[in-house]
C-alpha cells in the first residue's frame, strides 16, 4: 500500500506506487506533468525521457538548465516533491498539495521567486480571509509558502524569505479540550454494541489504549498477546481518498500498553465475533486479520473515516454531544492523571514524543495533586 520506490532524473521523477505502476512527473512551463506508466524501472525510465522531450522547457530554464526566473509555483513544485523522498506522510504530503492548488499556485505562482516580496505575500493573506478564509486557514497556507521559501533560501533560489517579514494572521483559539467521562464511554461502547461491534471495539480500545484513530486501525491480531494483556502499537493507517497506506506511529516510535483483565475479556469477546462472523460468510480468516475491520476474513482494516462517521452516528444514539472520537484519548489521558499515575507512565502509553507535553496540555487533570500538596505544605505550619 505504500510507496516503494522514488527516483528523480533531470526535470523529472519517478515514483513507483504499487509493483509495476510508476507515476511519472515533468517540470513544463505550465507546471507539472503526470503520466502513470506500467512496466519494469528501466522502461519507465525511457518513458520518462519521452514525456520530457513531448514537453516544453520551463520557463526560467535557460537552453544550458541554468535557473534565471524560477516561479513561485516552481518552487513549491519542487518543494513538495522534495518532502515526498525524504518520506513525508501521505497525509501531509496531500494537505500540502490541496492548499497550493487551491489557493497559493492561482494567486502566488507566477511570481519569479526572486521577486516575491513580503508586500505580495500580505496581500494574499488580506485578500484570502476577504474571501472568508478563517484566520487559522490562511496562518497554514503562511506555513506552507514560508516552508517553501526556506527550502528554496537553502537551494540558492533566492537570498532572504520574504516570509519572515510578512505578517501572517495569527490562528484562531483552539478547540476546548473535550474529555468524556467513564459514563459516556459506557452509553457509546452499549450503543455501538447494539448494531455495530466494530465500533464498539474501536470506542473501547480508544478508551483503554488512549490510541489515536490511524494506530487503532492498523491494530493487527499479531500486535495483542491477550495472555500477557500487552498491546504493541508500532503503526499507523493513513488515509488520501480512497487510497490506504501504513506509516509509523507519529512519534516514529513504537510503544507497548498493558491490558487489564476486563478489556482482555473485551477482545477475546470481539475475536469470538469475527470468528463466528468469518464462520458464517464461509470466508476464512486471513494469516493475521485486522483486529478492527469490516470483511468477515479480516484481510481490510476499517477506514480512519469511517471511524469518524459512524462515530456520530453512535455518539447520536447515545445522545451524547461535542464529543469526538479523538477525544476518548483525551478521557484515556486525563482520567490517569487524576488517579494520580505519573505523567511519565501515562505519556509512555499514549506515545506523546515528552513528558512535558503530556503534562502542558493536560495539566487540568491535576487538580488532587495540587491540593494533596497543599495538605502536605499546610500541616508544616503551627498550629
Amino acid at each position: 500500500m505504500a510507496v516503494k520506490t522514488r527516483a528523480a532524473y533531470g526535470g523529472g521523477s519517478m515514483t513507483e506506487r504499487a509493483d509495476g505502476v510508476w507515476r511519472l512527473r515533468v517540470m513544463t512551463s505550465r507546471g507539472q506533468v503526470e503520466r502513470i506508466f506500467r512496466g519494469g524501472q528501466t522502461a519507465a525510465r525511457r518513458a520518462l525521457n519521452e514525456l520530457a522531450s513531448e514537453q516544453p522547457a520551463p520557463s526560467g530554464l535557460t537552453a544550458s538548465g541554468d535557473m534565471t526566473e524560477q516561479t513561485f509555483g516552481q518552487l513549491v513544485d519542487k518543494w513538495t516533491d522534495h518532502l515526498e523522498a525524504r518520506g513525508r506522510a501521505p497525509k501531509t504530503l496531500a494537505e500540502n498539495r490541496r492548499e497550493i492548488e487551491t489557493r497559493i499556485r492561482p494567486r502566488l505562482g507566477t511570481i519569479a521567486v526572486t521577486e516575491l516580496s513580503a508586500e505580495h505575500l500580505d496581500d494574499a493573506y488580506s485578500a484570502w480571509l476577504k474571501e472568508g478564509l478563517s484566520a487559522s486557514s490562511v496562518h497554514r497556507h503562511a506555513a506552507v509558502i514560508s516552508a517553501a521559501l526556506t527550502q528554496g533560501v537553502k537551494w540558492g533560489w533566492l537570498d532572504l524569505n520574504p516570509a519572515q517579514r510578512a505578517s501572517a494572521p495569527a490562528p484562531t483559539t483552539t478547540r476546548k479540550l473535550v474529555t468524556p467521562g467513564p459514563d459516556q464511554v459506557v452509553k457509546l461502547i452499549h450503543a455501538a454494541e447494539e448494531s455495530d461491534p466494530v465500533m464498539a471495539t474501536a470506542i473501547a480500545l480508544a478508551f483503554i489504549t488512549g490510541g489515536r484513530r490511524g494506530e487503532l486501525a492498523a491494530l493487527r491480531w499479531s500486535d495483542i498477546d491477550l495472555d500477557a494483556g500487552i498491546v504493541r502499537i508500532e503503526r499507523s493507517l493513513t488515509q488520501i481518498g480512497t487510497e490506504l497506506s501504513e506509516k509509523s506511529t507519529k512519534t516514529g516510535r513504537g510503544r507497548n500498553v498493558a491490558l487489564d483483565e476486563r478489556a482482555v475479556a473485551l477482545l477475546l469477546r470481539h475475536r469470538a465475533w469475527q470468528l463466528d462472523l468469518s464462520r458464517r460468510a464461509e470466508s476464512s480468516l486471513v494469516a493475521d486479520p485486522y483486529v478492527l475491520s469490516d470483511n468477515a476474513n479480516g484481510a481490510r482494516p476499517i477506514e480512519p473515516s469511517k471511524i469518524t462517521d459512524r462515530f456520530v452516528s453512535v455518539r447520536g444514539k447515545a445522545h451524547i454531544r461535542g464529543v469526538r472520537f479523538h477525544d476518548l484519548r483525551h478521557a484515556h489521558v486525563t482520567q490517569l492523571l487524576g488517579a494520580g499515575v505519573d505523567a511519565t507512565t501515562v505519556a509512555a502509553r499514549v506515545g506523546h514524543a515528552s513528558t512535558r507535553m503530556t503534562l502542558d496540555r493536560y495539566a487540568h487533570a491535576l487538580p488532587a495533586g495540587d491540593v494533596a500538596a497543599a495538605a502536605i505544605i499546610g500541616a508544616m505550619l503551627p498550629a
